[in-house]
């Protein structure tokens, strides 16, 4: 052989390699179902062009509780839409509202399968459970600034938007065990 040969064989060598590992890669993949956000923002879209109504559930004010709350109605399959959510890292862990917040509109028909999910991850936050290291962070945070960043983990970010109204327009205060 000579070296010619030796390098096209080596190069055919090489294309088969990486169609081999392609294809692996892919059956591998094949399987998996991915969360994907557009298609369910898609929907929520196509139900309002039908006719159907918005409503307006979350504000939302940590990218951490967005996640977690977008990522839980995406496996749940229900439709919603996202506004604003890049302006939560403005000012993260402080309510302003209308200007650091992100808002979430679900179908008005989604209402009660929303509250639900909600309500388990309020329950599964584990909202109470402060360490010696986040005391010892708040001090010194607010020794140092005059005000305190709370860890996501021990911050509700969420206020709910809930539909009770009272008589004279304002909304009801609910607690969770009421839900």
């Amino acid at each position: 052989m000579n070296f010619d040969e030796v390098f096209i064989l080596g190069i055919v060598l090489i294309v088969i390699f990486f169609i081999i590992r392609y294809l692996i890669k892919n059956m591998k993949s094949a399987g998996k179902e991915t969360l994907d956000y557009s298609d369910i923002e898609e929907e929520f879209f196509a139900k309002i062009k039908e006719g159907k109504t918005q409503y307006k559930l979350l504000e939302i004010y940590t990218p951490f509780d967005l996640m977690m709350i977008r990522s839980l109605f995406t496996s749940e399959s229900v439709p919603y839409h996202i506004q604003f959510e890049h302006l939560m890292k403005v000012y993260p862990f402080v309510h302003c509202e209308n200007y650091n917040n992100a808002s979430m509109y679900i179908l008005e028909e989604d209402y009660s399968d929303s509250i639900i999910i909600i309500k388990n991850y309020i329950e599964n936050k584990n909202l109470n459970e402060y360490k010696i290291k986040s005391v010892g962070r708040n001090i010194f945070e607010f020794l140092t600034m005059t005000w305190v960043i709370p860890s996501p983990q021990n911050y509700l970010g969420i206020d709910i938007n809930y539909r009770n109204i009272v008589p004279n327009g304002k909304k009801e205060k609910m607690s969770i065990s009421e839900l």
